[in-house]
């Protein structure tokens, strides 16, 4: 292969994986969610800190913002799938906002 051939193969690839949509995300799996949530975040977070009235979240939108301001701070490199898992976990569990917020 010439080097113009492999030139162009690779602009052909390059335009081809941008122009791919990306993976559909799964809808959240709260029990999924359970688990992340009890392997990282259960150590430092007993069920007291999901009641405290000045620090409470007021929707869904500031959990997952919450979630993933601290699984940053933690190195975790979540996923967005995982965020929106432990965010769907958190809200059935503790807070019970609509799903409107998302």
């Amino acid at each position: 292969m010439t080097y113009g051939n492999a030139f162009a193969l690779g602009l052909c690839l390059t335009v081809f994986f941008a122009a791919a949509p990306a993976a559909a995300q799964s809808p959240p799996d709260a029990e999924r969610g359970r688990r992340l949530y009890e392997n990282h975040c259960q150590v430092c977070h007993t069920s007291r800190v999901h009641s405290r009235a000045n620090r409470l979240p007021m929707n869904q939108t500031e959990l997952r913002e919450i979630v993933d301001r601290w699984q940053v701070e933690e190195k975790l490199r979540w996923s967005a799938q995982d965020i929106g898992d432990v965010v769907e976990y958190l809200n059935r569990m503790r807070y019970g906002y609509s799903n409107t917020t998302r």
